[in-house]
């Protein structure tokens, strides 16, 4: 999605497109793997307004944050920048910047490829992205950091609404421009979703976790070996409907921590976790649900 908030009717004219899958309730046993994340808990804050981060700082909650740029704007966190689309759609100064100050171990590639600019994403096709990748990302992972992949949306089609593949079909096209998957030196794979309007939050839980344990296999499948996942957009609809937020919220986090294979993970979005200065009842769930 863009660095700007985005009116919930542009969301949802997006994302209903998508194919959804029966619910069904994940029982399957999970057990912890590794983060880098500060003090081992994944959950992070993908945010605009670095000010709204501050009211989100809480301890035992997250400890990591994002801002779709350079993230300068959150220091109470660990700020992971994003080098935002292909060729100067980023901030090459910024990300040096903060490599200098040792203040980062990663580096996000760039945000939705698969969706237009309407919908906020930076709208390049998978050979576009894999033409400009080695100039665009190497630069930071010869000076320590390591990259993630270019988050792609949930909406897995040959045909999205740039014209061309999105999802995981686009990222499957993507890596295999590389030949070997490993000439792209990324760490880990960033997701996006957005869930189903019209249903409650619990459903639209199920939703997620279905997707998102069909992706890692896929995911596995096109990088010929295990991925780490970040998931650094995801919101049931309808997008602002705090109480919807809370209800997924509940079902999703301990799920998310106990998966061994998400790393790190930061719903849409901060400020949508804040109201009137004060944390709302999504934000008091999110700062206080453990796994």
């Amino acid at each position: 999605m863009k660095l700007t908030l985005l009116a919930a009717s542009a969301i949802l004219a997006f994302t209903t497109a998508a194919p959804t899958p029966e619910p069904i309730l994940n029982n399957s046993t999970l057990s912890a793997r590794g983060t880098d994340a500060p003090y081992g808990i994944k959950k992070g804050l993908a945010y605009n307004n670095g000010a709204i981060t501050d009211i989100l700082s809480r301890p035992g909650s997250a400890t990591w944050a994002y801002n779709w740029g350079a993230a300068q704007h959150a220091p109470k966190f660990q700020q992971i920048p994003m080098y935002w689309g292909p060729g100067n759609q980023g901030d090459v100064n910024g990300i040096h910047a903060k490599i200098n100050a040792g203040d980062t171990p990663w580096v996000l590639g760039y945000n939705e490829p698969d969706v237009t600019r309407e919908h906020g994403g930076c709208n390049a096709s998978p050979r576009q992205a894999f033409d400009a990748w080695g100039n665009d990302m190497w630069r930071f992972a010869e000076r320590g950091p390591k990259l993630v992949c270019p988050a792609v949306s949930s909406w897995d089609t040959d045909r999205g609404h740039t014209g061309g593949p999105s999802g995981l079909t686009w990222l499957r096209q993507f890596v295999g421009f590389a030949r070997d998957p490993n000439n792209l030196r990324c760490g880990a794979q960033a997701l996006h979703w957005y869930g189903e309007d019209g249903r409650d939050g619990r459903y639209q839980a199920d939703l997620f976790i279905r997707y998102v344990e069909r992706a890692h296999g896929v995911v596995n499948d096109i990088f010929r070996k295990e991925m780490d996942l970040w998931i650094t957009e995801f919101a049931p609809l309808p997008i602002g409907n705090v109480q919807i937020m809370a209800d997924f919220l509940d079902v999703v986090i301990p799920w998310l921590d106990r998966a061994p294979y998400v790393a790190r993970y930061s719903p849409f979005m901060a400020e949508h976790l804040v109201s009137n200065g004060q944390l709302n009842v999504a934000g008091n769930m999110f700062v206080n649900r453990r796994g």
